[in-house]
């Protein structure tokens, strides 16, 4: 018996270094400099400490990043900042809890986070199990006296949504429920009342997905249904000032738990996952003119990448570099070329 525990554990361990070992360490060199026809993409400080599915965003000349997965599957309250005139990063403020998969967006003062999920462990006949549960916080972070805020709480809880912010409007779209349901669902904050409500749902519900505005529309774009097998390519319109949804031209490579960031009144998209492999490709959509255009390939394909243009350099920063749970630290900087 004594045996059997020994041999037991020991293959515990082993399995835990290896999975380390798999999603945290690579035994190449990554090239600190990569040209592309439209761009180039130069390596810079990596991120202290690796992780996935974070919730980031520049903000004033500053890149922040909050919370996220570890190599083990625990869910981080570790957040840090990157000035990108030192090129150095540094510890900030935890979150207010530990989260992941959490909407981050910024004004000309502070930075918000909203909803993600928890952590949340199960003991069922003995056995812990981990799992998440979705929140309906919303806090407010200040940059400059490095303090969070909570704000009004969502209706509902929500995790793994799109989020951006129009015009004083925080908006809210899709994710998944308390019920462990994919949603449609549009949820409004108005920051002067510090108040949410409800708007019209989307067609099509969907998690892992991304929301931006652009000239004052919502754009909702791709995601996946339950499963890494079901990236959805649907690309769907938000016009707050008459309340309607329509449908855009589809995002040419589906995806899910991918990075985007508006630049020049331009959607850039990036990363992503399915179920055998992360996506290395950059798509920029024009809802001007309705069209999608590939743009590049970044060097390391990962999903959950948090990003952010300061000036004329999209940064790109963590991620994993498989499907499901993978983490890096890499901290790439895309500079479009003129």
């Amino acid at each position: 018996m004594k045996k059997y525990i020994i041999l037991s554990s020991t293959l515990l361990v082993l399995y835990f270094l290896s999975k380390w070992w798999f999603v945290s360490w690579s035994p190449f060199t990554l090239p600190s400099s990569i040209s592309s026809e439209n761009g180039t993409f130069t390596l810079e400080t990596e991120l202290p400490e690796p992780r996935t599915e974070a919730g980031g965003i520049t903000h004033n000349g500053s890149f922040y990043i909050f919370g996220g997965i570890n190599q083990f599957g625990q869910t981080l309250i570790s957040s840090y900042s990157y000035l990108s005139e030192t090129k150095k990063w540094q510890k900030i403020k935890d979150t207010p809890q530990p989260i992941n998969h959490a909407g981050v967006v910024q004004d000309s003062t502070y930075v918000y986070l909203v909803g993600g999920f928890k952590p949340l462990s199960l003991r069922i006949r003995g056995f812990m199990f981990a799992n998440w549960e979705p929140l309906n916080t919303l806090h407010r972070y200040n940059p400059e006296t490095d303090n969070w805020e909570p704000l009004a709480p969502m209706p509902e809880p929500r995790g793994a949504g799109g989020v951006c912010i129009s015009n004083d409007t925080i908006w809210y779209v899709g994710g998944i429920n308390q019920n462990k349901a994919v949603s449609n669902t549009l949820f409004g904050y108005s920051i002067r009342h510090n108040q949410w409500f409800k708007a019209p749902a989307m067609t099509h519900p969907r998690d892992h997905l991304r929301a931006e505005s652009v000239n004052g529309k919502i754009y909702a774009i791709s995601g996946r249904k339950d499963d890494l097998r079901f990236n959805l390519a649907f690309v769907e319109e938000y016009d707050p000032a008459s309340k309607k949804w329509r449908r855009m031209t589809d995002i040419p490579t589906p995806r899910g738990g991918f990075g985007s960031s508006v630049y020049k009144d331009k959607i850039y998209t990036y990363g992503g996952e399915n179920v055998w492999s992360c996506f290395d490709v950059m798509e920029v959509f024009d809802p001007a003119t309705n069209i999608w255009k590939k743009c590049a390939s970044i060097p390391e394909a990962r999903h959950g990448i948090i990003s952010g243009w300061i000036g004329d350099e999209l940064h790109l920063v963590s991620g994993g570099r498989h499907p499901r749970l993978s983490i890096s630290s890499i901290h790439r900087v895309y500079t479009p070329k003129k």
